[in-house]
């Protein structure tokens, strides 16, 4: 079984060189990567693939994905860690719909390219470039960094989302499993948990093409739990996260996971997770 990576950060950024061995077991993540490849060469074993790499190639991972490097010639490695929550923050900061497009292609759907992404060429420097930006950001604390670092990640994501939606549209609609589907559902659930519109059953099946009395089916027979547990664990697991990793206060989080209140919150977070939010 392939050991598993957590971050407590939402965006992190780590760079080293790798002489004959990677370092690392096969692995997968709680969070998503690219891997830049600085300099060197050698293989990627991305889940059940055996990918050739070199310097200039980009490797995306989801974390439903598994991997580990094979070193030929001694690699710099830069990677760029990062969380859904990351998504969602820069999402609900920019009302562009363009923004919900790139969540579409970069979050609804398992990684099923296992080579370097960079489909164009004359994408390569900017990757690069803004790799180099947002490693500065991450490892400096001036004025406005936070700001900084939303806004290079989202013009990074951008350039990501081209290539990847390039390579994309040459694998044919037949190779998306039940299992993509299911989790293609489950992500727009939770990239949409805060709007109770968007999360309707009439509204999920409009959005995926299914029938409104076949969602709950579907998702109680692949998630294993019914929409509206699966609505309440989403909404507390987001709410722990900002109460962690943010500033906001007890009421500004019920407000972005979309409770009635703070008073709603308290107790159905108490319930749940047998502490107060204040507690966290």
């Amino acid at each position: 079984m392939a050991t598993r990576f957590y971050i407590t950060k939402s965006i992190d950024v780590l760079e080293f060189d790798s002489v004959s061995e990677w370092g690392y077991p096969k692995h997968k993540h709680n969070f998503f990567e690219l891997t830049f490849i600085l300099k060197g060469s050698g293989q990627h074993i991305f889940n059940d693939s055996i990918i050739d790499y070199k310097e200039g190639d980009v490797f995306f991972l989801t974390p439903k994905d598994e991997h580990e490097f094979v070193i030929a010639e001694a690699t710099r490695f830069g990677i760029i860690k990062f969380t859904e929550q990351l998504f969602l923050d820069k999402a609900n900061s920019n009302s562009s719909k363009y923004w919900r497009k790139n969540l579409d292609t970069v979050i609804f759907h398992e990684n099923i390219i296992p080579e370097s992404i960079v489909a164009y060429e004359q994408d390569k420097n900017q990757l690069f470039g803004l790799y180099t930006l947002i490693k500065n950001e991450v490892e400096g604390n001036q004025v406005y960094n936070r700001n900084m670092l939303m806004e290079l990640f989202g013009a990074l994501l951008i350039v990501v989302s081209r290539n990847l939606k390039s390579s994309m549209e040459s694998i044919p609609n037949s190779s998306i499993t039940e299992k993509e589907k299911i989790d293609a559902v489950l992500t727009y659930i939770r990239q949409n948990i805060a709007d109770k519109d968007k999360i309707t059953i009439k509204t999920i099946a409009r959005v995926f093409n299914m029938s409104p009395n076949y969602v709950s089916v579907f998702i109680k027979k692949h998630a294993g739990i019914s929409i509206k547990q699966y609505v309440i664990q989403t909404k507390l697991n987001m709410a722990e996260r900002l109460l962690k990793q943010t500033s906001l206060n007890v009421s500004e989080v019920a407000d972005k996971t979309g409770f009635v209140d703070a008073s709603h919150f308290n107790r159905i977070f108490k319930k749940y997770k047998g502490v107060n939010p204040s507690e966290i």
